[in-house]
């Protein structure tokens, strides 16, 4: 096998974050010689991140081509500078290094407060539910890796090194689903629904069976329509204030009053097979020992088992030319190094790239525009019926609050703030690709690109008849990049997977939940962006093989299950070496005390770590405390319930913000449990530039998030707002396939290229 760019690395990674753990296993896991100085992050299951790594090896700062400097509790105090040019140097911290809260100390319950998830999780009427431990650091180490790769292609490209930054609060505000864009599109707040998805829509969830759980996302109209024939539901439609289907899809009352029974009565597997076979999507939610022997993950050969039976999740995604392997590596060669000038690259890193994004929903659009935020020039080839329809009924307008001042307009397909948040910088032409002239238009794009991405199910793209082997038959460099929910192979490689149902099949689901009781459904689909930051990186990776190394036409394979698993790796394991996992509501072993507690106001909540006895004697001194600051942790342990009865009855006559002020000043790890509106106008992210307004001809002037990770020399840009349908059908048909005008214009006639859906 040809040698690859990453093998060509030496780095080091330094500091006790999961974050830089992760960013570090990933560079090591495929091909990098990593060198872990220090202790790194002290966690179950620590054997995930350091399989693959050089242990406390010799002093090789000054020599690395990539320094990872993390801090998971702690402000990174003393910054690694850049030992020579081409270095690269990555910080990854909770509050990034400058701005009002840059001093200030965190963990995964603060960072998710702060940056508004842990509002969207657990029940409307109890205190807001942390979710998977440790996964918020985890999307921060990918997001960093994925700066860190980008700063390798610069170099690649101009020879040049830099510094590379980012934090958990802008990684975490930067993965919001749809709550950020709800406010800014006409002041919506969304909140915890209970133990559903917290958006627009219902059944999506976790729900309870006869002998187990199923998670169910149940999202279009057929779906519907389906799942209320196969349940005997159908009569729901006759119900005096229910017009259409999408009626009952936005009450979830009404459903739930009858699906819940009913779903009691049935097992679990029997539900899974029937409902797959009518193409809806559900997925078992599964133990942690449940995944070890599932027969899917078995027969893609997933696991990784050690010398003492150990199984090791295996790659979150696969390249085809590409080396992957828990065992430390040896760097073979130096990294190359360009000349080009950095001017060339005012658009980010990857300018001159051209992708074709064929992706729906979110992670694959949100893959898709990590590329176009780095100077790529994304062009969205887009099947016409993927928006919205015509018409949009009200009651979806008024659920989903998608719309600017909850107005569908004449033209919804161009003013939806779900499909513009992940169409920004990106172009669009909409081709009919079940029409001969369609494909073979279409053909003539994938001729003149280097990359495409798609997330549809396997069996898709051949029925186009334009499976990978056509694809690459034309553009035989063509780096092609595929997003199926459970792979390619396997038993369930056809199932319909969406990101609440992987959620829940991969293990998220039953590691949530409040204190000893049920599986709690995450307030955000986790599998898509997650997804969607590890398929970013996985091309990056081969843009820098074929950059490099002269390695073209790979394949990329980025399961989604498998990704989701990867992200838990080190609950697995500690599953298998220290037992089943304990839902542990908000509370975390190794910190006591650990809540949500109320505090003035409605629904207003603070988020309180004591992470060692000097946030302690804080917490203490600021929440009238004195008597028990000499309780040691494990006494603080034993007594959590009645610490946690003292706190309520402070913290509920706090004003939040004030609150989580003078315990930060204390040096207390506190976060205010932001809303939507709270991160948007939040001064630390303003300081940093986060959100960027962009102006859209339909659908007016709103705020965006920036890519989280901040490169120094070529940052990623926001240019332009998302297109709007089929707004480059010209420049795709003309310049890019090459085609006669005459052509063109046959193929608009015929409706096969279009700029609105089909009736």
């Amino acid at each position: 096998m040809s040698s690859s760019a990453l093998q060509s690395l030496l780095v080091v990674e330094m500091g006790d974050s999961v974050a830089g753990a992760y960013a570090g296993k990933l560079f090591a896991d495929y091909g990098s010689e990593v060198h872990l100085v220090g202790a790194g992050p002290l966690i179950q299951g620590g054997n995930f991140f350091c399989s693959s790594k050089h242990i406390n090896g010799p002093d090789l700062l000054n020599a690395a081509d990539v320094v990872i400097q993390a801090s998971s509790t702690d402000p990174i105090e003393q910054a690694i500078e850049p030992a020579n040019p081409q270095q690269i140097v990555l910080r990854i911290s909770p509050f990034a290094l400058s701005g009002p809260y840059a001093t200030w100390r965190s963990t995964d319950l603060v960072d998710a407060a702060i940056a508004g998830h842990l509002r969207l999780t657990g029940s409307p009427t109890r205190e807001p539910l942390n979710g998977v431990p440790d996964i918020v650091h985890m999307a921060a180490g990918v997001t960093g890796f994925i700066g860190a790769l980008a700063a390798l292609m610069a170099r690649a490209r101009t020879g040049r090194g830099q510094r590379v930054e980012t934090s958990h609060q802008e990684v975490l505000a930067a993965l919001h689903q749809f709550s950020l864009l709800r406010y800014t599109h006409n002041g919506a707040i969304l909140n915890r629904m209970g133990n559903r998805y917290s958006g627009p829509g219902t059944p999506i969830g976790a729900y309870e069976c006869a002998d187990g759980w199923i998670g169910l996302a149940i999202s279009q109209s057929d779906q519907m329509e389906r799942l209320l024939e196969v349940t005997g539901l159908k009569h729901l439609l006759d119900r005096d204030e229910v017009e259409t289907i999408y009626d009952v899809m936005a009450n979830q009352e009404l459903l739930d009053g009858e699906l819940v029974p009913y779903l009691k009565t049935q097992p679990s597997a029997d539900l899974v097979e029937l409902f797959q076979a009518l193409r809806l999507p559900v997925a078992p939610i599964s133990t942690m020992e449940d995944l070890i022997t599932d027969p899917h993950l078995q027969d893609r050969a997933f696991w990784e088992i050690d010398d003492d039976g150990v199984h090791l999740p295996g790659a979150p995604f696969r390249l085809s030319d590409h080396t992957w392997s828990l065992r430390p590596k040896q760097k073979n060669e130096p990294f190359s190094s360009g000349e080009e000038p950095l001017e060339r690259l005012n658009d980010g890193p990857l300018t001159g790239i051209r992708v074709l994004d064929m992706t729906r929903v979110w992670a694959g659009p949100l893959a898709a525009r990590i590329l176009a935020d780095l100077g790529a020039e994304v062009l969205m080839t887009e099947v016409p019926w993927t928006r919205t329809p015509l018409e949009v009924p009200e009651s979806l307008v008024n659920a989903t609050h998608f719309f600017p001042d909850d107005k569908a307009g004449n033209r919804p397909w161009n003013r939806s703030g779900f499909h513009n948040k992940y169409a920004n910088n990106k172009l669009s032409t909409v081709i009919e690709l079940d029409k001969t002239d369609g494909r073979n238009f279409f053909v003539d794009l994938v001729r003149k690109v280097d990359v495409l991405i798609e997330n549809y199910a396997p069996r898709v793209m051949p029925n186009f008849g334009l499976g990978e082997s056509v694809l690459k038959d034309c553009n035989p460099d063509l780096t092609y990049v595929t997003m199926p929910g459970y792979g390619r192979s396997g038993p369930h490689a056809d199932w319909v997977a969406y990101g609440p149902t992987i959620d829940g099949h991969a293990g998220h689901t039953w590691l949530t939940g409040y204190r000893n009781e049920i599986p709690w459904k995450c307030g955000i689909a986790w599998p898509d962006p997650t997804a969607g930051l590890h398929a970013a990186a996985a091309t990056i990776i081969a843009l820098l093989d074929r950059h490099c190394c002269g390695l073209t036409g790979q394949t990329v394979e980025v399961a989604q299950a498998e990704t989701a698993i990867n992200m838990i790796g080190q609950h697995v394991l500690a599953a298998q070496v220290d037992g089943p996992r304990q839902r542990w509501g908000n509370r975390r072993p190794g910190r006591a005390p650990q809540g949500v507690y109320p505090c003035k106001g409605s629904d207003r909540w603070i988020a309180i770590s004591v992470v060692d006895e000097a946030s302690w004697a804080g917490l203490c001194e600021v929440a009238g405390l004195s008597d028990l600051q000499q309780l040691d942790a494990d006494q603080r342990w034993e007594r959590h319930d009645e610490i946690d009865v003292r706190l309520s009855s402070f913290t509920i006559d706090q004003e939040d913000r004030s609150l989580m002020n003078a315990l930060q000043a204390a040096g207390v790890p506190a976060g205010a449990v932001f809303d939507a509106a709270d991160v948007v106008n939040d001064p630390q992210l303003e300081s940093l530039e986060f959100f960027v307004p962009l102006t859209h001809p339909e659908a007016g002037t709103h705020l965006w998030p920036r890519f989280a990770a901040r490169l120094e020399l070529t940052p990623a840009t926001m240019r332009k707002a998302a297109a709007t349908m089929g707004e480059h059908n010209e420049y795709a048909a003309l310049e890019l396939a090459e085609l006669d005008r005459s052509r063109y214009d046959a193929l608009l006639i015929e409706g096969t290229v279009r700029t609105e859906p089909p009736e």
